[in-house]
Order: C-alpha cells, then sequence, then structure tokens
C-alpha cells in the first residue's frame, strides 16, 4: 500500500513539482489527508518506512528520500543526493550533487554537495550538525558541528569516534569535552561512607 500519492498542487515557480498527500498516518506527525511538500516524481520519496517530505521542501530530479528521513521547511535535495535513515533537513538547507546524508541535523542555508558523505558513528549514536552557512564536499561522521561560514573541502574525512564534539565555525576549529562522571579516590570514598 502506498503511504502518498501525488497531487495536482503544482509548485508556484515550477510546474514540473507537485505536493504530495499522506494516505496513511506516516509516523506520528504526519496523519491520513495531509498535504506535504514537493517532488518530481514518485522515485524521490520512498513510499515505505516514515521518509517524509514537509511543508515547502523540495525533492527533484534524481533525488532520494528514504528511510526514516525528513525533509522540512524549505529544504532541497536535488540532483542525485540520497538522504536517508534519520536524517533531517531543514529550514532553507540543500543537499545536492551526488552527496549522501545517512544522519544528522542539517539547517540553515548550509549546502551539503559534491561527493560530500555524513553519518551517525554506531557506537556513540551521535551524528553531524551543520548549520549556518557551512557548506560540506568531505566526509563526516560522528559527532561533529559546523557552523557559521565553515567549509570542508573534498577529500577531507573526519570521523569523531568519541563523545566529544568537534566544532567547525567559520575558520577555527575546537572541541568541546563531553560531559563525564567525577572520578573518586578511595580516601574521598572511605571518607563519605564514614560520614553515613
Amino acid at each position: 500500500m502506498k503511504k502518498y500519492e501525488i497531487t495536482d498542487i503544482a509548485h508556484p515557480d515550477n510546474p514540473k513539482l507537485h505536493r504530495i498527500r499522506a494516505l496513511t498516518d506516516v509516523g506520528t506527525d504526519v496523519h491520513k489527508g495531509d498535504l506535504g511538500g514537493f517532488v518530481e516524481t514518485e522515485d524521490n520519496l520512498d513510499q515505505e518506512g516514515f521518509a517524509w517530505i514537509g511543508k515547502d521542501a523540495i525533492a527533484c530530479e534524481d533525488s532520494y528520500i528514504g528511510g526514516d528521513a525528513i525533509l522540512a521547511d524549505s529544504a532541497v535535495a536535488r540532483d542525485s543526493a540520497y538522504v536517508g535513515n534519520n536524517a533531517v533537513i531543514a529550514d532553507h538547507a540543500v543537499v545536492q550533487d551526488n552527496a549522501i546524508v545517512c544522519g544528522g541535523y542539517i539547517s540553515g542555508n548550509s549546502c551539503i554537495c559534491g561527493s560530500a558523505i555524513l553519518n551517525s558513528d554506531e557506537q556513540t549514536r551521535c551524528a553531524p550538525m551543520i548549520g549556518g552557512n557551512a557548506r560540506v564536499y568531505g566526509e563526516l561522521t560522528g559527532n561533529v558541528v559546523c557552523q557559521g561560514g565553515a567549509v570542508v573541502l573534498p577529500g577531507v574525512k573526519l570521523y569523531n569516534t568519541t563523545a566529544d564534539c568537534f566544532v567547525l565555525k567559520d575558520d577555527t576549529v575546537s572541541v568541546v569535552p563531553a560531559q563525564r562522571p567525577e572520578v573518586t579516590t578511595s580516601k574521598e570514598t572511605k571518607r563519605h561512607e564514614n560520614e553515613r
């Protein structure tokens, strides 16, 4: 059974794009009959899973939204871009060219382009967060944040398998340590036990 249909409601600026309508409930936020964003063909959005294109978001050309991914607000996926797993593309963000986004939160006016790849880290379950006017052409995995005018050039591979956060902002790089429990020494432990 199909989860959505393509309506006759054309995009005001591009008549090749049409709004979608849910034919069944999709996750907890999309209900049967709800209108979604715009697609060019049924090949742009998976008919299975919880993937959805909402509001005025657009998936066109050979782009594909699958898994449990969300394209929201006025975000755009175009060319041969792939957005899957539980990735969220929001605001005015763009995923284009041959970019693959399999995890993370992409927002602002950021652009994931070229042959960029974004993934969640399997152990920490952390995923990249891209915002501002950042542009990503390289490969990011794990707890990585790109803000402001940060640029990740083609060929750059940044894998963060730790809970610490790597922050790229404009032309600076910093690390925000993860919150870790305090370690007490044996003397402190004995003192606390005696106080009981």
